[in-house]
């Protein structure tokens, strides 16, 4: 299959998708497949790491997630009465992570469609809540098929979809590419949470097809043009616009000085999982960690998380200044990154085959690897998002709130936030989470409100029972502290398994802390 082709196979998926928009778990993980995972660490790297984010797909923000087909089945149950809670889940899924950048996929506004980008106003405000606007940014992904060609389709009577390729040839077409997308997009999020590359909020434009466009040669670089004078008049910036490759093909013009700053070739199913582009001094990657699922013409086999460690190798580990990863929460063309259900809505464990995940951190902790800061001082897991969890039957937790499975989760008191916790902690329960990022003399510190006396938990790592230790009696299961089980010893820059049991019941717990003292 020739890669354009299955270019426009992957538009009309991912567009058709955006515009319709207690038991045990023990033995889950084959340590088989774990294994082959590389256990190098990523060197270093200076480049800049994102994710694309859809917001307009249906189901995602509100749930129930009713896809029996897919694999990539978020582990996170939407909330219907709350979707500012998926928005938070997300953000924390993104700090853990370490990616520097998210990136909404704007697909342009119309008042018969609820598709605004004015709608990831609560995106922004999770970030800010938690105080992350200086670690977490927010860049513009153009899914322009859709903002430009459908909604310009649909304006003009003939259904949102790909009836005719937008005609970039007339200026007063151009309002489908700034005011009904960008001015909104830069109006929602403010100076103080773009991504910039040199001072400049970044753009990225996903395709110049000439299946989606018309008209495009000496035409696409005014249309450019006029946005980076309305970004300027309106904004009082110059955008930094990543163009895709085929802009420059269908439109030689884009190759002029001040049109395009760099350029990106995105992920070609079912041959090409990642790219890496140069644009005289810029390089920019695409990464795909998997697309569709078996038996589909189109799919990119996940092998174990080694497609998307490849991918990233090849482009962050080949030097790339940005590279930007398809579908955090792209379930439903089973290219998701965040973390994914184990457990299915009867308690059943779900295996490899179904999810397409080894367990539901698996994608985060490789992103992790992969970012700029792959070993953290300190790392924050939400209790409720562990890998897995077992050891007593649950507590009060109503059935597969926030996850599936026999676990009592609930909203949090601590003041500290963090939306949800595991309460009603029974003797012997516990949490596990899977290759987590160690360096210089590690100390698990756990959160947590315990109204009890001589309560006690102990660490396993790797299989190992670390001692015992007492939990200090906060008062009240509404009453907070931070208890520290002390050093675990002193590791270099590897992966570990951690469990952490709960000898007596009665806690509440938030989160845990991983430190790295030198």
């Amino acid at each position: 299959m020739k890669k354009q082709t299955s270019l426009l196979i992957m538009a009309l998926l991912s567009i058709t998708a955006g515009c319709k928009k207690n038991e045990d778990i023990k033995t889950a993980v084959n340590q088989a497949d774990i294994s082959k995972l590389p256990l190098v660490t990523a060197a270093a790297t200076t480049g800049y790491l994102g994710v694309t984010c859809g917001y307009q797909y249906s189901d995602q923000l509100t749930g129930p997630l009713t896809y029996p087909g897919q694999q990539n089945i978020s582990l996170y149950n939407p909330d219907p009465k709350n979707p500012n809670n998926t928005w938070d889940d997300w953000i924390s899924q993104l700090i853990q992570a370490g990616v520097d950048f998210v990136c909404p996929n704007l697909t342009g506004a119309n008042a018969d469609f609820d598709d605004t980008p004015a709608n990831i106003a609560p995106m922004i405000a999770a970030i800010n809540k938690r105080g992350l606007q200086n670690q977490l940014k927010v860049a513009a992904f153009d899914d322009n098929a859709a903002s430009w060609c459908a909604m310009w389709n649909y304006a003009n009577g003939r259904g949102h979809g790909y009836d005719k390729p937008f005609d970039i040839s007339k200026p007063a077409n151009w309002k489908f590419i700034y005011e009904q997308n960008y001015k909104i997009f830069f109006k929602t999020v403010p100076d103080a949470n773009r991504f910039k590359i040199n001072g400049r909020p970044v753009i990225i434009i996903w395709t110049g097809s000439d299946f989606f466009i018309a008209n495009m040669q000496g035409n696409a670089s005014k249309a450019i043009t006029y946005v980076r004078q309305k970004c300027q008049a309106d904004f009082g910036f110059n955008p930094y616009i990543i163009l895709s490759q085929d802009f420059f093909t269908n439109d030689t013009t884009c190759l002029a000085a001040g049109i395009a700053d760099a350029k990106e070739d995105w992920f070609g199913a079912p041959n090409t999982s990642f790219s890496l582009d140069k644009f005289r001094s810029a390089s920019v990657g695409v990464v795909a960690s998997q697309f569709a699922h078996p038996g589909e013409d189109v799919y990119i086999d996940p092998k174990h998380g080694n497609t998307l460690e490849t991918g990233l190798n090849q482009t962050v580990g080949a030097g790339a200044q940005l590279t930007l990863c398809e579908g955090f929460t792209d379930y439903e063309e089973d290219a998701a990154l965040f973390r994914v259900r184990n457990i299915d809505d009867n308690g059943k464990t779900l295996t490899y085959a179904q999810t397409g995940y080894d367990y539901p951190n698996q994608r985060l902790g490789i992103l992790r690897k992969h970012s700029r800061n792959p070993f953290p001082t300190t790392l924050r897991l939400e209790a409720e998002g562990c890998d897995y969890f077992g050891g007593a039957a649950g507590g009060k937790g109503k059935k597969n709130f926030y996850r599936n499975g026999n676990i009592a989760i609930n909203p949090t008191t601590d003041p500290e936030g963090g939306a949800f916790e595991v309460s009603s902690v029974q003797k012997n329960e516990w949490l596990e989470w899977r290759r987590l990022p160690f360096n210089n003399h590690m100390s698990i510190q756990v959160r947590l409100a315990n109204p009890l006396s001589n309560m006690q938990a102990h660490l396993i790592i790797d299989g190992v029972d670390k001692p015992a230790k007492k939990l200090p009696n906060t008062g009240a299961a509404n009453k907070w502290t931070l208890f520290d089980f002390g050093d675990l010893g002193a590791f270099s820059k590897s992966y570990h398994n951690v469990r952490i049991v709960f000898n007596t019941g009665g806690v509440q717990v938030n989160w845990i802390m991983l430190t790295s003292h030198s």
